[in-house]
């Protein structure tokens, strides 16, 4: 990984990193959308609008529509096909209508997979990410810009960062090693790079969660590995950061979103299904964005590098409802981090939940 590493950073070395969105020219070929749907109807009623409204308007939409669960599954996919169908009389629309239910992960896996193997470069959005007008242009001038700097793995519409670092970064825009998959684009080298349709369900190519090198950022993807790995689950965007990160790629996030998620709460969301929309979810959109402001390094700030010590990690893991640790996990963090604070504060952590890992012992699940 090292040496991966070092080579990404003699290329960026080498290279004049853009500055300025309104600079770039818009590429020859324009990227097309790939449209992710399959029983939100409602949502994707919202959706199309404001992709006509583009101030770009797209060339082609290559929308996947998932396979039916069960009957009812199938009139909603139906009516899914149906908005499509007459959109394609505003921006043409490529209908891929898979025959059997694929599950969202493998279907956005599967759709990223085969349309990068037709394009260059793609934009990415779901049935429940509305686009403020200005969202294709500027994925557009992103792609171009970045295009050659293969350091860079992607670029998004979706601002989310740490508080701390609102007051650090004068940009538009900042360098990330988190990936944020609502509106978002890529380039086919280095989706084919990563190989990710030949995962395994919630590989971690760092090994265990508590393997994962642990920043203010990847704190939190430490958090989404954990369940995935005890609860035997799939999240193709933390599989996406995973392997980004172990590749020493990096991401350009905005620090305002030019998108908006509208899917917290719905019946149909695989996830934050319950509860209403979070309060951090959509608490940077803004609906007349039209950022331009490059960072003018790859290089990522001083507070995002910054690796967290055990004390730093244990609490916030403690703050996270839930989570427990198995005498292997214990063990495994009391060597990694061997500060007699962080021993302490991992120790106390693992009394303060036995009674999860007992529960879940007792009723035979993973521990």
């Amino acid at each position: 990984m090292a040496k991966v590493q070092n080579t990404l950073q003699t290329i960026n070395q080498n290279l004049q990193l853009p500055v300025d969105l309104d600079g770039i020219s818009l590429p020859q070929e324009l990227p097309p959308i790939v449209l992710i749907a399959f029983t939100r109807p409602d949502l994707l009623k919202q959706v199309l609008p404001a992709i006509a409204q583009q101030t770009l308007r797209p060339r082609q939409i290559l929308a996947f529509v998932d396979g039916p669960r069960n009957a009812n599954d199938k009139l909603l996919i139906e009516e899914c096909i149906n908005l499509l169908t007459e959109f394609s009389d505003t921006v043409p629309v490529k209908i891929i209508n898979q025959p059997h239910n694929l599950g969202c992960d493998v279907n956005a896996i599967s759709a990223l997979t085969e349309a990068l193997s037709h394009y260059p470069a793609v934009v990415y959005l779901e049935d429940d990410v509305v686009p403020n007008p200005y969202f294709y242009d500027r994925m557009c001038r992103m792609l171009e810009a970045y295009r050659e700097i293969p350091q860079v793995f992607s670029v998004t519409a979706y601002a989310n960062f740490p508080s701390e670092v609102r007051q650090l970064i004068s940009d538009d825009f900042m360098v990330s090693k988190r990936v944020f998959a609502l509106g978002w684009g890529t380039w086919a080298d280095r989706w084919q790079d990563l190989d990710l349709s030949n995962y395994k369900q919630g590989y971690n190519p760092f090994g265990k969660f508590y393997d994962i090198p642990a920043t203010i950022q990847t704190k939190y993807t430490i958090v989404n590995q954990f369940f995935i790995e005890k609860e035997k689950k799939q999240d193709w965007v933390i599989t996406l950061t995973l392997a980004a990160l172990y590749k020493g790629y990096v991401h350009i996030t905005p620090m305002a979103s030019f998108i908006h998620n509208i899917g917290f709460g719905h019946p149909q969301a695989k996830t934050y299904s319950a509860g209403g929309e979070p309060a951090w979810a959509n608490a940077h959109s803004d609906s007349s964005a039209c950022l331009k402001r490059l960072p003018p390094s790859l290089d990522l700030i001083n507070i995002l590098a910054a690796p967290l010590d055990g004390v730093e990690l244990a609490r916030h893991l403690e703050s996270c409802g839930g989570i427990w640790l198995s005498p292997s996990d214990t063990w495994q963090l009391l060597r990694k981090y061997n500060g007699w604070q962080s021993r302490i504060a991992f120790l106390k952590l693992f009394f303060s939940r036995v009674r999860i890992l007992v529960r879940r012992w007792l009723a035979g699940r993973p521990v």
